[in-house]
């Protein structure tokens, strides 16, 4: 027969045990994010992550915690940044935009930390995934490719009579290069036509804006490192040589910077993301993931009333109804 000693101090063990069970479970694990720079739409890709991760069941706080880093859209932080986040050994880290992802594809090779992107417009043409059914070894994610039909077709309705859209992008960004290839691609079949300018950085802004007086009648910018961070110089300028700017986003429409925006719910290609994130945290291969697209109703679009005003337009016959028209 056991001893009543005996007994108490295995039934203490067994208690004790039960106790640092409890606590280790109760645990949350560490996410790393490593966002480019403060942005509306980035901040949304961040916000959409975390809310879907909650909604699968792990909350905030109590299942998961979040590492986050911003390099502010410096390049030369990345590195340090990243490495940091590495040291810290999340159990996964979400990168939002493409130079973020690009870098820690480098940063975090070898650490068997997975990666999930969020906001890289083509993975495929950024050297991040092998192609679109198949996720890289390391990473996949959610893309912010757009469907550049429905873009052109909003820039239509917005201006039915216009030929040529002027295009301002940076050459050094991929998924720049990206939205480039595909607008000169679809542009024809919808009679427009593309006149590229190079921004490389804010001192190019006014002469390339400048540039394409009178070679188009509407600018589209794209989302980017380079160019939303500059949009109020390149709104700026472009009202000096009297072009309406409609904008790869609604932020800057809605503060009555640019006319237009038509634009990816940015909240949904983090809640993409957090979708894919929870599969690997499960156990899934990122290699097994190919990247996700959004879909068609993952769009929304944005009319600057007072924009309309100061261009003495009104609202077009194709858009009157669209309930988009901000003041």
């Amino acid at each position: 027969m056991r001893s009543p000693r005996r007994f108490l101090l295995a039934a203490t063990a067994a208690l004790g045990l039960l106790g640092l069970t409890r606590v280790a479970s109760a645990d949350p694990m560490v996410i790393g994010i490593a966002q480019w720079g403060p942005h509306p739409q980035l901040d949304a890709v961040a916000a959409g992550f975390k809310a879907r991760l909650g909604e699968l069941g792990r909350v905030e706080g109590r299942d998961v915690t979040y590492d986050t880093e911003n390099a502010h859209f410096d390049t030369s932080v990345l590195p340090q940044m990243l490495s940091k986040l590495k040291a810290d050994r999340p159990a996964l880290l979400l990168t939002i935009a493409t130079p973020v992802t690009q870098a820690a594809k480098q940063v975090m090779r070898g650490s068997g930390i997975p990666i999930v992107f969020g906001a890289v417009t083509d993975p495929v043409v950024a050297k991040l995934t092998p192609s679109w059914t198949q996720g890289a070894d390391d990473m996949t994610g959610a893309t912010n490719q757009e469907d550049i039909t429905q873009v052109l077709g909003f820039i239509r309705k917005m201006f039915p009579n216009a030929k040529r859209i002027g295009f301002p992008f940076n050459p050094g960004e991929d998924n720049n290069v990206s939205v480039d290839q595909r607008l000169k691609a679809a542009a024809p079949a919808m009679g427009f036509s593309i006149t590229e300018v190079a921004v490389n950085g804010p001192s190019d802004i006014a002469l390339r804006i400048a540039s394409l007086k009178g070679q188009a009648d509407v600018i589209f910018t794209p989302a980017g490192g380079v160019i939303q961070p500059a949009m109020p110089a390149i709104a700026a300028a472009a009202q000096q040589v009297g072009l309406p700017v409609i904008d790869a986003g609604t932020g800057w429409v809605k503060q009555n910077i640019v006319l237009a925006g038509f634009a990816l719910d940015y909240r949904h290609v983090g809640q993409m993301a957090a979708e894919v994130a929870n599969k690997i945290l499960a156990g899934a291969k990122p290699a097994d993931i190919g990247p996700t697209r959004p879909g068609p109703s993952d769009y929304e679009a944005a009319i600057s009333a007072a924009q309309l005003k100061k261009l003495n337009m009104a609202v077009p016959v194709a858009l009157k109804d669209c309930g988009c028209v901000v003041e």
